[in-house]
């Protein structure tokens, strides 16, 4: 599941790489921000998991309620968050246990007002990535005509 931690550049951490300095501190930091990930992923995500499928794969016979489905939908959408954010704060906590300051992953996207505000706040990595080698070398916004903006998108 590396895929779900922040996607960390060399050239962001190139210098802790050569110049990192475990300390106590760090180390106590990463340990305690590794626990709340694995408390996310195991204790949260894990058992939203189950409430989402007991939603769903019990229900595919057509009978599925208004309230059970709102019910998975719920627990779906925040499993997919804590499960995400949970492998991320781990992957943070690993690095800050042996001395690397990563950048932060997740910024509450749920409490986003729209669209874009939530993509920018969601797998905030994975975005500036594709932001950057992707998006940006297609011409981003700055495009001459639809079609190739249309294509870019």
């Amino acid at each position: 599941q590396l895929i779900a931690g922040p996607i960390v550049r060399y050239e962001t951490v190139a210098e802790q790489i050569n110049h990192r300095k475990e300390n106590l501190t760090d180390f106590c930091d990463g340990v305690v921000r590794f626990i709340i990930g694995l408390a996310k992923k195991v204790l949260i995500a894990n058992q939203l998991a189950l409430t989402a499928d007991v939603a769903f794969k019990n229900n595919i016979d057509g009978s599925l309620s208004v309230s059970m489905a709102w019910l998975g939908i719920l627990a779906y959408t925040l499993q997919i968050y804590y499960d995400f954010s949970g492998y991320s704060d781990m992957a943070v906590g690993l690095g800050r246990m042996f001395g690397f300051h990563f950048v932060e992953n997740f910024n509450y996207p749920y409490i986003a007002t729209s669209i874009t505000a939530f993509w920018r706040r969601w797998h905030i990595s994975l975005s500036t990535w594709f932001r950057d080698y992707v998006y940006f070398p297609l011409g981003g916004s700055r495009v001459n005509s639809k079609v190739r903006l249309i294509f870019n998108l």
